[in-house]
């Protein structure tokens, strides 16, 4: 053995964030027996040093030092030139290594899908650490790459060769080496081994390129990618350009008619134009004839106006004259007219005092009547009050005692308040009852609403399944989306398919959620078929026709057996060691379910603890604990080969993201039983409320009873009341009729006042005479007034008959002036109208010439020239005639096709750039295309032979194909396996194969990539996870055959385990790691070693 690895005493208990009960187990088998013993001459004398490097591969590792590195207190080895083997039990630091190759040349921490800070892969204890890893150089000198790390900041220090450097130059160092610790097909970690069956085929055609065929040819595919995507463009832009022409072209196709319209009704227009400057000349020619006209006529008006107006004085003064003499007409009739009217008035006056003495006279007559009806009234009323006195009288007579009735109504009164007190006591005794029974159904009611939520507690608790789900959808959408799936397709299945097993299982104690979850992490989201035949349905209806990517199983029947799965330890003596109970007590669910559970992360084995104070040192002593957990750790304990001790490791338990929502048991049974309890309550009280309304009927019927016999009483009681009452109203009734009997007895008669009325009227009669002869007067006297405001009127008529005549004598006289004013005014506004219309049409008809381009002056002359107006415009009728003929397009029309007419120009120009650069890019690509096309398919080729003849050497079938598209970025690189002879081949996917199956692909493909890498070395993780013993077997033989083959790339294979009887081979390495509280200081002697194993053979064969 040519390396070792030194670990402090805490070391033995390191957390491995991957470890798994089914690793710990294998690597308790595990053990290393070599068939052929390796030369002397082949083992490295140092080491430690710097090995010999001409059987190197240029790029290969020479030697790797760790200081402080997770694991490791101080660690260096140096690999071989071909296979190194690197074995130990799981959480010794195997993948360690792995994570120090991928640091240490310059790649980041996400690579290697573990802690995402550097600062995280410093030992725990120290504040920094460090990887130096020596590379081959065929050129020249070694280089040494070191990568310091500072776990306080979290910075890293990088040194080539002892100087410091940029991790940008390191990777450029690198990368020079053609080292690719990115790509899956050179490097292939533990926790990223699934991620390679996972590629896609268009990824792992660019790994194969790159890990294969050079950078020469994975560029010269990404220039065709590129050069593609640009004709794509480019083709697509042409096809626009195109488009955008024909469009133009079509759009102005449909316009061209108008256009040539729209030039031909310009010409007319332009005809018009001048017609209309030749006709404001012929215009002003008229204007200026008339204007000669009207200036003769004006100056005649304006002489025979002033004419006129000398004659109008005179007559002016005679109409002044007779004007005042009819005002002095008018004045005596005024003053006339105001005499007669104050006598009209006396007149009247005297005649209101006449009829105001007859009004009087009718008042005097209507009271006397009105005093002879009042007698005989009275008279009458007299006689009906004494009948009315003897009809009251005689209802008091025969009315019974009112002592007889007060008496009765006593008695009365008694036995009502009797009767009201027996009925208060029923009343009461009702209400009483009434309380009692709302007492209950009050209680009834918070126990309702108890029972209701005890009920909405118990259905939350069975939800936990669709809330389970919902956490499933945010988890993994991949896994939710398969169980609608199945959900809706039941009916394809013969047997039941469970859901992923974390929708089937609920945890009993919620606490221990945590700690399960992590235990059976890998199995949560695995769908389980009952049959091998439903296992097929599903993964070719599912995972190869909607090509999704799910885990599914289907289990051997002998493992369904749950009786085979026994604890180690009764539950009594599991208690002793502080322990709660076994994962398989703590989970319920199907028993197919739990049998997976069982055989696959055996959890009838891995007992739990809520405690922090376990004995962990005498239950890793005791041996009989395997694996075990608490709330905040998982535990693993292996033994030693060597020195046979217990080796606990442990690792974190992370919170549970599936397995929180469960159903307490405890919780669902203390629900069930508060509902039992509450019902049985509200039974009781229901019985209660029944004889409590049975009572209340009984009082109810007593107490109607009485209120019966109470209103009989009372009724009879207000029958005396009413007979009280009359009595007092008849005796009231009889005194008010004496009273008024006696009142109108003592009213005084009517006779004197009617004798007081005849007097008033004969002095009314005397008073009447008199005014009437006054009256007779009065009348005369207006009769002469009348006589005299009539000759006034008539004199004052006579002398406005004069002014009248005189006023339409003046009136004609000043009718006729302003005749002979006005038509001077006309002809004057005549005149000086056409003034300024000559005026106008000479300057418009010169300011319109004005406008003409010196080209058209003479067609402008050869129009209009010697032609009357008239003629002119006739002339301009037939031409606008012509532009009514022509419709009017409109200038934006004319503006877009010229427009397009020159987007058209430049669009061809550029249509046949962009088609000159097609035909470049064809034949770039082209160009491309011939030498890489014949590349990679050679490669393809060579690569799926090497393939198929390793999967032919382990019984199975496997081929390589080159899937081709006119897309260069959807070309791609296809494994197709077959494991059964029953089926075809098929294509290697992350979810259709088991992980064994993906396993030997994988290897198998990075094998036949092998004689033709590039690559400097190669790194693969625990490959072998998952095998068969068969299929280990011969992978490994193939392994060894073409690694170890000479000038082949330097390879890395880490192993938890070992098979007996392997195959070896002198170029191979075998590197075993060793960690514990104890390691010897020393260095063992291997040539003192190799002697006493070569004398042994020897003797065996003796």
């Amino acid at each position: 053995m040519d390396a070792r690895a030194k670990a402090e005493g805490s070391s033995s208990k390191r957390r491995r964030n991957n470890d798994d009960g089914n690793d710990e187990r294998e690597a308790s088998q595990s053990h290393s027996q070599s068939s052929q013993v390796v030369p002397r001459n082949k083992i490295h004398s140092a080491l430690h040093g710097i090995p010999d490097k001409t059987e190197y591969q240029h790029g290969a590792i020479l030697r790797v030092s760790m200081k402080s590195f997770v694991t490791y207190e101080s660690c260096t080895f140096s690999p071989g030139p071909n296979l190194n083997m690197i074995i130990g039990p799981n959480g010794t630091g195997k993948s360690t290594i792995v994570c120090a190759l991928a640091l240490g040349l310059g790649w980041n921490t996400n690579l290697l899908g573990r802690a995402k800070d550097i600062s995280e892969f410093v030992k725990h204890g120290s504040d920094k650490g460090w990887i130096e890893i020596v590379l081959c150089n065929k050129n020249g000198s070694n280089v040494a790459i070191k990568r310091n790390i500072n776990k306080n900041n979290n910075h890293s220090i990088w040194k080539i060769n002892g100087e410091n450097k940029t991790q940008k130059e390191v990777a450029a160092k690198v990368q020079s080496f053609n080292i690719q610790v990115d790509n899956l097909c050179q490097f292939l970690p533990q926790d990223r081994v699934s991620e390679f069956a996972q590629m896609s085929p268009q990824e792992l055609l660019k790994e194969t390129q790159r890990a294969v065929g050079g950078e020469e040819m994975l560029n010269a595919h990404q220039k065709m990618v590129e050069l593609w995507n640009e004709y794509k463009i480019a083709a697509a832009s042409v096809k626009g350009d195109l488009d955008a022409i024909a469009a133009n072209e079509k759009q102005n196709a449909q316009i061209e008619k108008d256009v040539i319209r729209f030039q031909q009704r310009a010409a007319v227009l332009r005809r018009v134009r001048f017609i209309d400057i030749w006709i404001l000349y012929a215009r002003y020619g008229l204007a200026k004839e008339e204007y000669d006209r009207l200036k003769g006529a004006r100056r005649h008006l304006f002489q025979r106006f002033k004419e006129m107006e000398a004659a109008s004085g005179p007559m002016q003064q005679k109409k002044i004259q007779t004007e005042e003499h009819e005002k002095h007409l008018q004045e005596q009739k005024n003053k006339l007219d105001q005499l007669y009217q104050r006598a009209v008035r006396t007149l009247k006056a005297k005649g209101s005092e006449i009829e105001a003495t007859e009004g009087q006279g009718e008042e005097l007559r209507s009271d006397q009547d009105r005093l002879k009806a009042k007698g005989q009234q009275r008279e009458a009323l007299i006689a009906n009050t004494r009948r009315k006195l003897v009809a009251c009288q005689t209802i008091v007579d025969g009315a019974p005692s009112e002592d007889d009735v007060k008496a009765e109504k006593s008695e009365l009164d008694h036995e009502i308040r009797a009767l009201v007190e027996e009925s208060r006591e029923s009343k009461d005794a009702i209400s009483t009852l009434q309380q009692q029974q709302a007492d209950i159904v009050d209680h009834c009611a918070r126990l309702n609403a108890d029972l209701t939520q005890k009920r909405k507690k118990m259905d939350e608790l069975e939800d936990v399944k669709n809330r389970k789900l919902q956490a499933l959808r945010n988890a993994d959408n991949d896994v939710y989306e398969a169980v609608m799936w199945l959900r809706q397709n039941r009916h394809l299945f013969k047997n039941r398919v469970f859901d992923p097993i974390c929708l089937e299982i609920n945890v009993k104690n919620k606490k221990f959620a945590d700690a399960i979850e992590s235990n059976i992490r890998n199995f949560l989201k695995t769908f389980v078929c009952q049959t091998r035949e439903d296992y097929d349905i599903f993964t070719a209806e599912y995972l190869d026709r909607m090509e999704k990517r799910v885990n599914v199983m289907a289990p051997d029947e002998r493992s369904l057996n749950m009786n085979q799965y026994k604890p180690p330890m009764s539950h009594e003596e599991l208690r002793d060691w502080g322990f709660h109970s076994y994962i398989l007590d703590a989970v319920e669910g199907p028993p197919t379910v739990l049998a997976v559970l069982c055989s696959k992360a055996n959890i009838h084995q891995i007992p739990l603890s809520d405690r922090n104070d376990l004995d962990s040192k005498a239950i890793r002593d005791s041996g009989r604990f395997r694996k075990y957990a608490t709330l905040t750790n998982v535990f693993s304990i292996n033994i030693s080969r060597h020195t046979k001790e217990a080796i606990e490791t442990s690792s974190q338990i992370r919170q549970a993201q599936i397995l929180t929502a469960s159903v307490d048991p405890t919780e669902r049974e203390r629900l069930s039983r508060s509902v039992d309890e509450l019902r049985g309550q509200l039974n009781e009280r229901e019985g209660n409320i029944k004889e409590l309304h049975a009572e209340e009927s009984r009082v109810r019927r007593v107490y109607t009873e009485f209120t019966d016999k109470e209103s009989a009483l009372k009724r009879r009681k207000e029958e005396l009341n009413n007979t009280l009452r009359k009595i007092h109203k008849n005796r009231i009734e009889l005194n008010k009729a004496k009273e008024e009997l006696q009142r109108k007895l003592d009213e005084p008669s009517t006779e004197d006042q009617e004798e007081r009325i005849q007097e008033q009227l004969k002095r009314l009669a005397t008073k009447r005479c008199k005014l009437t002869v006054e009256y007779v007067e009065l009348m005369k006297e207006n009769q002469r007034l009348v006589t005299r405001v009539t000759l006034s009127t008539l004199a004052r008529l006579q002398a406005h008959a004069v002014s009248k005549a005189m006023d339409d004598e003046w009136a004609s006289a000043q009718e006729e002036l302003e005749r002979a004013e006005a038509e001077y005014t006309q002809a004057n506004d005549a005149y000086e109208k056409v003034k300024d219309q000559a005026r106008d049409l000479l300057e418009k008809a010169k300011t319109e010439y004005a406008t003409l381009q010196p080209e058209e002056h003479d067609e402008f002359k050869e129009i209009g020239t010697g032609i009357s107006l008239a003629a002119l415009e006739d002339m301009l009728a037939g031409e606008q005639a012509k532009v009514a003929l022509h419709y009017q397009t409109h200038p934006s029309v004319i503006e877009k096709y010229e427009r397009r007419l020159e987007e058209i120009k430049v669009a061809r120009a550029t249509v046949e750039s962009k088609e000159k650069r097609l035909k470049k890019i064809e034949g770039d690509i082209a160009t491309i295309r011939g030498p890489w096309y014949a590349k990679i398919s050679q490669l393809v080729n060579d690569i799926s032979e090497s393939f198929s003849t390793s999967f032919a050497k382990i019984g199975c079938a496997g081929e390589i194909k080159l899937g081709e598209h006119e897309d260069y970025d959807k070309w791609s690189i296809d494994i197709l396996v077959k494991f059964r002879d029953s089926e075809k081949l098929q294509k290697l996917t992350g979810q259709r194969q088991s992980g064994g199956e993906r396993s030997v692909s994988t290897i198998m493909y990075l094998m036949a990539m092998q004689s033709l890498s590039k690559v400097s070395f190669r790194v693969v993780d625990e490959i072998n996870q998952g095998m068969d013993p068969r299929n280990e077997r011969l992978v490994h033989s193939q392994l060894v055959e073409k690694a170890c083959k000479p000038n082949t790339a330097q390879y890395f294979l880490i192993t938890p385990k070992l098979l007996p009887n392997l195959e070896y081979h002198e170029r191979m390495k075998v590197l075993c790691i060793y960690n514990g509280e104890w390691l010897d200081d020393g260095v063992m002697k291997w040539n003192k070693y190799i002697d006493n194993q070569q004398r042994a053979k020897k003797a065996r064969h003796l």
